[in-house]
């Protein structure tokens, strides 16, 4: 039992001797009165000998009673062997307590012990905005119309492509070769039409004038007609080669040698009876081949 007071102060001095040399650190809010929920800043300076190691709180901290929001640390500053550290917290409180305190801690590193200290407490009273409430509440009426802003209904918008899409698939699986006949039947059409207007062109140009520009328009305009008609370079091929092409036909071979003479041989002085039969020839036979693709169109949708 006499041992115990010894014990006591020897404790008290070693106590003493760690405040001595671990300061204390100072905490404060930038203000003294707050709203509930409204933001504010609490700055913590820790200053400490610079051997000292130090570890200021982070969000892991409990702030309680307030709530912690962000933080913002500052680099140590060191001057005549006293380092100071120091950081920012933001925060708020949702409690209604009309007196608030905080007094955030700082672990001082001893070798291998670990010291917590902690600053004064900091007092912040809470703003108070409503000093008397009137029993029962009144509430307020107002049935004014308030505009709203019209939004995009994208679902139905989404719904409706869906609907379209499915309409138009089933559409083209059930109509889809029909549509695809019709449109090569437009095609073919127009494009003869197209070819039997300028083609009738340049023959009359050709009969009035007798000149062989006009006839040889008309032969190149027959190549380039037969070559999209049938899907062959035939305006690439010479007389002979378009001759065999067609199997022989004497009613080609025959026009195109004397459309060829004509051009050519220079021997065209007049548009005669016998090269305008040429020409016309050229002519009946592109309808003749028009009418077979047009046959063989159908053909191939029937077949279908």
């Amino acid at each position: 039992m006499r041992k115990l007071p010894l014990f006591i102060l020897l404790y008290l001095l070693q106590a003493v001797a760690w405040g001595q040399q671990v300061p204390l650190p100072e905490g404060r809010f930038n203000r003294d009165f707050a709203q509930l929920g409204e933001l504010l800043q609490y700055t913590l300076v820790h200053r400490h000998p610079a051997t000292q190691e130090v570890i200021l709180p982070d969000s892991s901290q409990s702030f309680a009673p307030f709530e912690f929001v962000s933080k913002r640390y500052y680099p140590t500053y060191t001057r005549g062997g006293i380092s100071t550290d120091s950081a920012v917290y933001t925060l708020r409180t949702f409690e209604i307590y009309p007196v608030q305190e905080l007094a955030l801690p700082v672990l001082v590193l001893q070798g291998q012990d670990t010291i917590q200290v902690k600053a004064q407490a900091d007092t912040l009273q809470l703003k108070q905005l409503v000093s008397k409430v009137i029993e029962p509440l009144q509430f307020k009426t107002d049935t004014a119309l308030v505009p709203v802003e019209e939004r995009f209904n994208w679902p139905i918008v989404v719904v409706w492509m869906a609907a379209a899409f499915v309409f138009f698939s089933l559409v083209w699986l059930t109509f889809g070769q029909t549509i695809k006949t019709k449109y090569k039947l437009y095609r073919l059409r127009k494009d003869h039409v197209y070819f039997a207007s300028r083609y009738t062109s340049h023959v009359d140009r050709f009969v009035k004038s007798g000149s062989s520009q006009s006839m040889e328009k008309a032969v190149s305009l027959w190549k380039n007609y037969l070559t999209k008609l049938e899907k062959s370079a035939i305006n690439s091929f010479t007389t002979k080669e378009i001759v065999r092409f067609y199997h022989d036909n004497e009613d080609v071979n025959t026009a195109l040698r004397l459309c060829d003479k004509a051009i050519y041989g220079n021997l065209l002085t007049e548009a005669d009876k016998e090269t305008q039969d040429a020409l016309v020839q050229l002519r009946t036979f592109a309808r003749s081949r028009y009418k077979t693709q047009r046959e063989v169109t159908n053909n191939a949708r029937n077949k279908r």
